[in-house]
């Protein structure tokens, strides 16, 4: 399956590699397809999604608004060498900031989008955005950071619909790895039933809640199975799994447009589900590095790709759709990642250095998505 180097996804890994690199393919490209269709759902949730209002500040002008923007933009400018908790500080007080500023321009402004003080806002925005980079590079940062920064400054992280709505959904989530492994016939018969499976769904539509659970249990199962041969199918075709299941996640998306379910209860399920597939990919990768069972360049790529994209792909609701049990998982996978990290680069003949400096760099590339 091969990976697609997306933006800023492509340049973490091109980053990492040498002047003469290879290319890389993965296994595990549909959990990144998966959250682009996350996405899509995004918008439609926040329509509908209520807010505490906890925080909001009130301006009685635009020009007081703009001070303490300005201010704010001062007081960041003082910090240097900061830790990743005055990151996460800084970023959550930005981000109550920059809404509180914009909402009292809007009010106080005939809409003048060009002129003052529209254009001073867009100034310092950018300017606290530059200062918030420098202070994400200016120590070195871990996985375990970069994780801790995205739980504390997820916009979501105190949505009380969502973790109730979560809450609901983690004993299903909970309960799909005791599901019994069905491998019988081995590599071909576990991918084509793997395939046909998808296939039906993708045919068939999932039409309520009912149906998304069941079609996420069943998927489970044949991912189970699927994984146990992973070092194997690296030279398998298995575009039409990653093809079926890009179907399927639409079919959802689309019983949600027609109102067969909530928006809340597709994206919800589609972010935990994609949170477990992506954990248990790594987990899967840095298993079979430790077995030895890994041997060749293309599948040393391919479990590279599986280590990094649980922290490439996570957004602000995967990052709070989290269990607590695959919070804590996750942390082990990031603290696991320098060791499995610098193995690989031994092997895979890369920057040290610069496989080090990822982390730093997925924290540059999400400030300036902010």
């Amino acid at each position: 399956m091969t990976y697609e180097n997306q933006h800023c996804r492509g340049c973490v890994i091109l980053h990492c590699r040498k002047q003469n690199n290879r290319s890389a393919k993965s296994n595990s490209n549909d959990g990144i397809r998966l959250t682009a269709c996350i996405a899509t759902a995004i918008a439609a949730f926040m329509l509908t999604a209520c807010s505490d209002g906890n925080g909001i500040k009130s301006f009685r002008s635009s020009d007081e608004a703009i001070s303490e923007y300005h201010g704010f933009l001062t007081n960041l400018r003082k910090d240097d060498k900061v830790s990743v908790q005055s990151l996460a500080k800084a970023i959550s007080e930005w981000r109550v900031l920059n809404d509180s500023v914009s909402s009292c321009l809007a009010r106080d402004t005939a809409g003048f989008s060009h002129s003052y003080p529209f254009a001073a806002y867009r100034e310092i925005k950018d300017s606290i955005r530059i200062e918030l980079c420098r202070m994400a590079m200016s120590k070195q940062r871990s996985y375990h950071d970069l994780l801790y920064l995205r739980e504390q400054t997820s916009p979501y992280a105190h949505d009380g619909e969502l973790h109730q709505a979560m809450k609901e959904a983690q004993p299903f989530f909970a309960s799909l790895d005791s599901l019994p492994i069905y491998n019988k016939g081995g590599k071909p018969a576990v991918l084509k039933r793997y395939q046909l499976f998808l296939q039906k769904y993708a045919k068939q539509g999932i039409h309520d809640k009912e149906a998304l659970r069941a079609f996420i249990r069943e998927e489970h199962r044949h991912f189970k199975a699927f994984l146990q041969y992973l070092p194997d199918f690296a030279d398998s075709n298995i575009a039409d799994i990653t093809k079926y299941t890009e179907q399927c996640c639409v079919q959802i998306l689309r019983a949600a447009d027609r109102k067969e379910l909530s928006h809340k209860d597709a994206m919800i399920y589609l972010a935990m589900r994609t949170n477990l597939r992506l954990l248990r990919n790594a987990q899967a990768a840095i298993g079979n590095l430790e077995s030895g069972k890994v041997k060749s360049e293309k599948v040393l790529h391919a479990c590279l790709l599986m280590l990094v994209q649980p922290f490439m792909s996570m957004d602000d609701l995967s990052v709070s759709a989290l269990s607590e049990k695959d919070k804590s998982d996750y942390y082990k996978l990031a603290d696991a990642l320098p060791k499995e990290m610098d193995g690989l680069a031994k092997r895979l003949h890369l920057d040290k250095k610069r496989m080090a400096d990822m982390p730093m760099l997925m924290m540059k590339i999400y400030i300036t998505r902010l």
